[in-house]
């Protein structure tokens, strides 16, 4: 995720998302809106994200545009510097510790303008790198502002239990599902050895997915009726058009539909259920179903990446252990090991993560301990 919320935004966010409190935002919510909604509209038609999650995101994250990192930095989705910024920084206490535990100043991008912010903010998103995180999203469509709000929850984008129904209450409140248009999804597939992008013509598979957060059907009836009308062409089975496969460290892999369990994967692919449970240490059981686009190998990862691949990878906000060896195809206990981690740690964001060498004790990388491995690999979070 690009950042925690601070107590003040929190508690500010939720005194103008409630009516009854009594504390009204609707003139500055009326000039953020008018502000940014070309260059949302504009971003939704170049990348295929929702005008309306957008403008959702940039409300509640830079407090309508009024946060320290919007005002100072033109910062209005809270992104991080990350191991790739080249630019100007702004730095702010968030939610990164040093090796004690204390709270250390984070480093955040910092832009000209808030449109390059916009901009940044749907780059981010699509990013191949981190299609296996959010390229599930781009298959809803960019007029499922639920799914989107849900997915961007359920993939480590924000931490609040309650990011969805926010983005939804301020969507709904404001009507600003009147800015999205259909179009076709964008999809980015990466890996070692393939680069692909594709538009799908059965984008909508992913939309008959049971939803967390339920919008409300009076203020969205007309982008419901569209919505329903779209999923009752989806086929009720899974459709062989459905999968993407490839090949990771020389490793055959498939890119899962979004709506078939580890048994039905083992039997369309013709292996063995158990096979595929050991080569992806992340899969929970044989009924098990992975997100839209989830990387499942049908080959045992290998220990090492192949020689001309990278020697190291720079961990971006929400990735764990299990997503990195994923990534490039290394067996989860051996990439722990080249890095002295256990299974029960998470590696801060910016750390570097080795994939070939064996690290030194002191060149560990920064890291936490969570209760045990399940609870940070958030797979399957949709189902």
């Amino acid at each position: 995720m690009p950042h925690r919320f601070h107590i003040f935004s929190i508690i500010f966010s939720c005194a103008f998302l409630l009516p009854e409190t009594g504390f009204s935002n609707k003139k500055l919510t009326e000039n953020y809106i008018s502000a940014y909604k070309d260059i949302a509209i504009a971003e939704m038609k170049r990348t295929g994200i929702p005008a309306s999650i957008k403008l959702a995101q940039g409300i509640l994250e830079s407090d309508l545009g009024r946060s320290p990192l919007a005002l100072e930095a033109n910062n209005h989705f809270g992104i991080k510097c990350g191991g790739d910024w080249n630019g100007e920084v702004f730095l702010q206490h968030d939610d990164d510790t040093d090796s004690s535990g204390t709270i250390i100043e984070s480093c955040f991008r910092s832009y000209i303008s808030a449109a390059e912010s916009y901009i940044a903010h749907s780059d981010f998103l699509s990013n191949p790198s981190k299609q296996s995180r959010y390229g599930f999203l781009f298959a809803l469509g960019s007029t499922d502002y639920v799914g989107w709000a849900n997915g961007l929850k359920f993939s480590g984008y924000a931490s609040d239990p309650s990011y969805p129904s926010k983005l939804i209450k301020i969507i709904e409140s404001n009507k600003l599902y009147l800015y999205d248009e259909p179009g076709d999804s964008k999809i980015f597939v990466n890996n070692n050895n393939t680069t692909k992008s594709e538009t799908e013509t059965n984008q909508k598979t992913k939309s008959s997915e049971p939803q967390i957060v339920k919008a409300d059907q009076n203020s969205r009836q007309k982008v419901e009726k569209q919505h329903k009308e779209s999923t009752s062409k989806v086929p009720s089975s899974p459709v062989k058009s459905s999968y993407v496969s490839g090949r990771i460290n020389d490793l055959a892999v498939v890119f899962a539909s979004g709506n078939e369990s580890v048994k039905d994967i083992a039997r369309r692919t013709g292996n063995d259920i158990f096979d595929i449970l050991e080569y992806n240490e992340g899969l929970q059981s044989q009924d098990y179903v992975p997100n839209f686009k989830e990387i499942v190998f049908l080959e045992k990862k290998k220990k090492n990446i192949n020689s001309d691949g990278p020697q190291e990878h720079i961990v971006t906000d929400g990735e764990n252990m299990y997503s990195i060896s994923q990534t490039y195809g290394i067996r989860l206990e051996s990439l722990l090991a080249k890095n002295n981690l256990s299974t029960d740690a998470l590696p801060y964001p910016g750390e570097k993560i080795s994939l070939i060498h064996h690290l030194s004790k002191k060149d560990t990388p920064r890291h936490k301990f969570v209760e045990k491995f399940d609870s940070f690999v958030d797979l399957g979070g949709l189902q």
